[in-house]
């Protein structure tokens, strides 16, 4: 019981997470069971609680789909997790996250090629904009935003031209 308190006390963890952990610690399945079972009647150890905190401090970070597969890793069920994010996330506040995320990037991008380009002889050839587009679209698809959403933001004006400027 000493090392499953000693774990959740650093971080939370899912049911599945704290069992595998006590496994490669060389405990018991029974004891194993008992020690999780007591965690969780005590409300030290509960899955929905820490998929609605776990979406929740991923909701401005990353996708849907990425918190998705990271909560699926993590050992819960699809049930609970369809559940939480369901009540967690929009595919309007995503579009909304995805767009704020490309402002920031393209400005960020745009910075790097302006610094790089003189090192660089391959970005003399490459046209700015091109160069910074794909640059975000690859971050946008790497944090799992839906493809039709990052090609749908990069096609706002609003993304490159407001941006420019600055």
């Amino acid at each position: 019981m000493v090392v499953a308190v000693d774990s959740l006390s650093r971080r939370s963890m899912t049911h599945y997470e704290l069992e595998t952990r006590l496994q490669e610690k060389g405990f018991e399945s029974s004891e194993i069971e008992k020690v999780l079972d007591r965690l969780q009647k005590l409300g030290y150890l509960n899955d929905q609680d820490f998929a609605l905190m776990y979406s929740e401090s991923r909701l401005k970070h990353y996708s849907r789909r990425r918190v998705q597969q990271d909560m699926k890793n993590r050992g819960l069920s699809p049930q609970l997790i369809e559940q939480t994010l369901e009540s967690t996330y929009s595919s309007a506040m995503e579009y909304e996250q995805c767009l704020a995320l490309a402002k920031r990037w393209w400005i960020q991008e745009g910075k790097r090629w302006e610094q790089r380009r003189e090192s660089d002889p391959a970005k003399r050839t490459v046209p700015r904009e091109l160069w910074i587009q794909q640059k975000v679209a690859r971050k946008l698809i790497q944090r799992g935003y839906p493809t039709e959403f990052v090609w749908k933001v990069l096609a706002n004006p609003e993304v490159c031209l407001n941006n420019d400027t600055e």
